[in-house]
């Protein structure tokens, strides 16, 4: 049975690696200052966090010279410590601060290290960087090794390598968080769904305390997730757009957007649903401009096609129905117009027709037959004022201007006798009052003699008793004048048909 150490036997660390202490064969230890022994030590390490693979420094304090007992007890020790080995000697001061100071650095790297190294394995690093952290591991080992053996320096170096891959792996974190979260929406587009959920999942892992990329990876796992249900929506939605049952393909589409709107397809399909109902409506406005252009429905053909216009892609085809409705409305009103003029020309509106001519011509200056009628309907005004003027006239004016503004009116009245019956009775009635108004009448004046009698504008016969004179029919003025006595006027009216009376002219009222 080994002996119990006493407090002035040193303590001697026990070497310690990622298995665990290693034993070492028992052996006869000196006393030294009192403390733990090297197995407790050992365990003492792990327990305080060396992450189960190197010691956190050298735990026992720095070996000091063993005390000597007093002078009286001095014999008695000797005794007691017949046959054991002789104490190891004290360090130089200087030699065991700087032992000690090595120790403190190779300890405190060895903080950092470990507590990168907890950070890597929040991140995830584990699943992203094996390799890298078993390099880093064997790295850190190595450093152990040296710690144990007393090699401080070498430890130190280790350990700040370890530390300096340490640190650089964590250096390419967020390189590799980027990588991730774009091959995982890489594979989600794709409908990879499987392979996304997986790198989703590694993007959470690497997540860490990075909230926002958290959500965003959970977020992503959850679509994954969906993705199956969104593309059987999607697939019933497309069979439904063949069938052009434009209903159950929106319901589908909305079913899929609300289970991922963003769904490579969505959009797509719901474009495509627009686009096909926007056609079946441009179709049928175009076919409701049309069937209202055969019924010369103008306004409601204007009223399809322009409805046609607001449709995507509807613009040429309206336009040239709208063209359509205008040039047929526009023939239409000319022919309700060409009707109208006509209409009014048989009845005799002649003044109506002029109008209804020059409306047309305001629509079209071109048309022949507006042109036509408006120049036929202002010489039919032009002579229907000609033959009352004429009518008026003839047998109240013998003058020559009468008679010939009444042959010349017999003259713009020749055009229209074959199309108008009523007219050519009008101008043969014109006519015989013409000739009668050409053909002279005797008319016989009568006066006591003494009076002096002329008739204005025609001749002067001096003083008569009876005189014949051969006048025109119309109406004349005779005056007669005699010394001493107030002239007389007789009026008198050469009719175009009876025996004129006889005209006395005759001065009976003294002066």
């Amino acid at each position: 049975m080994a002996e119990r150490p006493t407090p002035e036997d040193p303590i001697r660390p026990t070497p310690v690696t990622l298995a665990g202490v290693r034993p070492e064969p028992p052996r006869a230890q000196s006393q030294g200052t009192s403390g733990p022994s090297a197995p407790v030590l050992g365990v003492l390490a792990l327990a305080l966090g060396v992450g189960g693979f190197f010691l956190l420094g050298q735990l026992s304090p720095t070996p000091e010279a063993p005390r000597h007992a007093p002078a009286e007890e001095g014999s008695g020790a000797e005794v007691a410590g017949a046959g054991a080995q002789p104490p190891a000697p004290s360090p130089a001061p200087f030699a065991d601060a700087a032992s000690q100071a090595a120790r403190e650095a190779a300890q405190g790297t060895l903080r950092r290290l470990l507590a990168r190294r907890t950070e890597l394995e929040d991140h995830g690093a584990p699943l992203w960087a094996k390799d890298e952290l078993a390099a880093l591991t064997q790295q850190a080992e190595t450093g152990d090794a040296a710690f144990l053996a007393g090699e401080l320096e070498a430890a130190l170096g280790a350990y700040e390598a370890a530390l300096q891959g340490a640190e650089a792996l964590w250096a390419t974190l967020p390189a590799r968080q980027a990588a991730q979260a774009t091959e995982a929406a890489t594979r989600l587009e794709a409908n990879e769904f499987a392979a996304a959920e997986a790198a989703y999942a590694l993007l959470r892992a690497m997540a860490g305390d990075n909230t926002a990329l958290r959500e965003d990876a959970e977020r992503g796992l959850r679509r994954a997730e969906l993705r199956p249900a969104v593309l059987a929506a999607l697939a019933r939605a497309e069979i439904a757009l063949t069938n052009e049952d434009w209903s159950e393909a929106d319901s589908y589409l909305e079913q899929a957007r609300s289970l991922d709107g963003d769904a490579p397809g969505v959009a797509t399909l719901s474009q495509t649903l627009s686009r096909e109902r926007r056609r079946q409506a441009l179709e049928a406005a175009l076919g409701e401009g049309y069937d209202a252009l055969r019924r010369q429905d103008y306004a409601g053909a204007e009223s399809a096609f322009k409805n046609a216009l607001t449709l995507d892609g509807g613009a040429a085809a309206a336009e040239e129905g709208l063209a359509l409705v205008a040039t047929q409305r526009l023939e239409a009103r000319l022919a309700a117009l060409r009707d109208q003029a006509e209409a009014a020309r048989r009845a005799g509106a002649f003044s109506d027709a002029l109008a209804h001519y020059e409306e047309a011509l305001a629509l079209d200056g071109t048309l022949a037959f507006a042109q036509a009628g408006r120049q036929a309907m202002t010489d039919r005004l032009a002579l229907a004022g000609a033959l009352e003027e004429a009518e008026r006239t003839l047998g109240q004016d013998p003058s020559d201007a009468v008679l010939r503004h009444a042959r010349e009116t017999l003259a713009l009245a020749r055009p229209f006798l074959t199309a108008e019956p009523r007219l050519a009775q009008q101008v043969e009635a014109l006519r015989t009052r013409l000739a009668s108004a050409e053909r002279p009448r005797t008319v016989r004046l009568e006066s006591d003699g003494k009076t002096t009698v002329q008739v204005l504008k025609v001749r002067h016969l001096g003083a008569l008793t009876e005189q014949a004179l051969t006048l025109r029919p119309g109406n004349y003025v005779a005056l007669g004048s005699r010394d001493g006595y107030r002239d007389v006027r007789v009026t008198f009216t050469v009719p175009l048909e009876a025996t004129p009376p006889a005209i006395a002219v005759v001065c009976r009222d003294r002066i």
